[in-house]
């Protein structure tokens, strides 16, 4: 279509976009760029009204994805944090079919953050200096050798079978090592 307003020659049409099917209205004067005035397209007007409820929904989500990403990897604080990370696991698990499930793949990373937290803060109690070497080199998977910088094996050997007390020195470095208060290894000394 052409049209002539004031000497200026103007060109207008619709076009139709291949691949989205977006009809665009143009309009171009000699000289001057291509205008887009109005964007048309079928069951568009009901994208549009439903736009604002899908962005909510999908903000929701993505909030909600967030908050179970950082669970799963974002260290423990304090003990409240560890019960929420405790109920969460619970919940994720009582989602999950299986254990491929999307659901115990999550449940297990959050539970990875507990045992690191438990690892350096929960205190078991223990009755002797060899019960409390014995358990942490347990549930850490240590060896006696892997101990040589604070004490020599058979100083290690000794400690566990309560045939020798830890010096002050080995107290510390056993503290620093296993990362628990120097508390731990005195049970029973005075």
């Amino acid at each position: 279509m052409q049209s002539t307003t004031s000497g200026a020659r103007r060109k207008s049409g619709k076009l139709q976009d291949s691949k989205t099917g977006i009809y665009v209205r143009w309009q171009l004067s000699i000289g001057d760029e291509m205008k887009r005035d109005k964007v048309e397209a079928p069951g568009l007007d009901d994208f549009i009204a439903n736009i604002s409820p899908m962005l909510n929904s999908l903000n929701d989500q993505i909030s909600t994805m967030s908050q179970l990403l950082s669970a799963c990897h974002d260290p423990i604080k304090s003990d409240t944090d560890l019960q929420e990370r405790m109920a969460l696991i619970d919940e994720l698990y009582s989602h999950a079919d299986s254990e491929e499930h999307v659901a115990a793949r999550f449940a297990e990373w959050v539970a990875d953050r507990v045992h690191e937290y438990e690892t350096e803060t929960v205190l078991v109690p223990c009755s002797s200096q060899s019960e409390a070497l014995a358990f942490l080199m347990t549930d850490r998977g240590i060896k006696q050798k892997d101990l040589s910088g604070i004490a020599t094996q058979s100083a290690v050997s000794e400690i566990l079978n309560n045939k020798r007390k830890m010096t002050v020195a080995q107290i510390k470095g056993f503290s620093e090592y296993f990362k628990v208060p120097v508390e731990f290894f005195m049970q029973g000394v005075v």
